[in-house]
């Protein structure tokens, strides 16, 4: 079953993470500098207008989120009036533009990325870079066992072709062996945000598409589920049991024609049936 959760006309929808202490989806738009969040027990929405353009965000307690903003990581408290109030944690380098997606081990690490590299943040909040030399970076993932990790190529480079890149993580939280799992060449879209599920399946959006794609750990594509959303960003596993995917997508270049038919372009879309994955 595919069904629009909520459609808030998003310019640039991404960066969906469900928060398992709360049984709720968070997610942002980049470009409209906004936090959302859902509650699908009650189906409320919610959402705040953050100062920067928003990469991505992370749920933590008392109303604060960890959010990676424009100009760097921030500790933001979210109002039940709608405010907003950041705090600093760390500044990144001018030059990588701003924060474009993220994921969170189960250490506590971060791994995110800009749109030129990807840095690794410690459970202290320490940062260093890890990889570099991309275009538009995007959509990190991990393996279940936390052994690997997935960089996404959005839109390619002589130097690096558009797919998803898959990297060991060594002991120091290094990366090592990286290599091509999943090109691109075969279709006219861009891949966008990955997400992992508990058997090691990769769940790909593709940007210029309406397709969400599972991929195996060996990059062989196992699933296309088209949508009735143009601009598919990023999967988020989530519902209580586990059995739910949430896909954000974006109006961002669409036109008219195209969001006739897409209606659901710019929303979140919840898959179900697709069995435990979490």
């Amino acid at each position: 079953m595919i069904r629009c959760v909520v459609n808030p006309g998003m310019t640039l929808g991404e960066g969906p993470v469900w928060d398992a202490e709360s049984n709720r989806l968070y997610w942002v738009d980049i470009l409209e500098h906004r936090i959302y969040r859902h509650d699908p027990a009650s189906s409320r929405t919610e959402s705040w207008t953050t100062p920067e353009q928003i990469g991505f965000v992370f749920a933590g307690a008392d109303g604060h989120v960890l959010a990676g903003f424009a100009s760097g990581l921030h500790d933001v408290a979210l109002g039940a009036d709608g405010s907003v109030s950041a705090s600093r944690i760390d500044r990144i380098d001018d030059d990588d533009v701003r924060f474009n997606d993220a994921t969170r081990d189960r250490e506590g690490r971060i791994w995110a990325c800009t749109l030129r590299r990807y840095y690794c943040y410690d459970p202290e909040l320490n940062r260093r870079m890890v990889d570099e030399n991309y275009l538009v970076a995007n959509g990190p993932a991990l393996s279940p066992d936390g052994r690997l990790l997935y960089t996404v190529e959005t839109d390619g480079h002589p130097g690096r072709p558009k797919g998803v890149y898959v990297s060991n993580i060594t002991r120091s939280g290094g990366l090592e062996r990286q290599r091509l799992l999943i090109g691109w060449d075969a279709h006219a879209s861009s891949p966008d945000g990955v997400v992992t599920d508990r058997d090691g399946n990769l769940w790909l959006g593709e940007f210029h598409g309406n397709v969400l794609r599972c991929f195996s750990a060996v990059g062989e594509q196992t699933a296309a589920i088209a949508l009735p959303a143009w601009n598919v960003t990023k999967a988020a596993i989530g519902g209580e049991r586990g059995d739910l995917l949430y896909v954000t997508s974006a109006r961002y270049g669409v036109d008219d024609e195209t969001l006739a038919r897409y209606p659901d372009t710019g929303g979140v879309i919840e898959i179900a049936g697709i069995g435990s994955a979490a």
